[in-house]
């Protein structure tokens, strides 16, 4: 149960520090860092559901 909420906490974070990257950047000067973050968060997630889902 704690790693997934633990996972989650760090796709949140992962998504903030994005859209801060963002707002103070924009998307032009931060592309590669913004998508970066974004990709690692969907795999983060991803585990998280195939964990979720067996019941971990």
């Amino acid at each position: 149960m704690w790693q997934s909420v633990l996972l989650l906490v760090a796709v949140l974070a992962l998504i903030g520090r994005a859209l801060w990257v963002w707002r103070q950047q924009g998307w032009r000067n931060a592309r590669q860092q913004i998508v970066m973050m974004i990709v690692l968060a969907a795999a983060l997630q991803l585990v998280n559901v195939v964990l979720v889902l067996r019941g971990h």
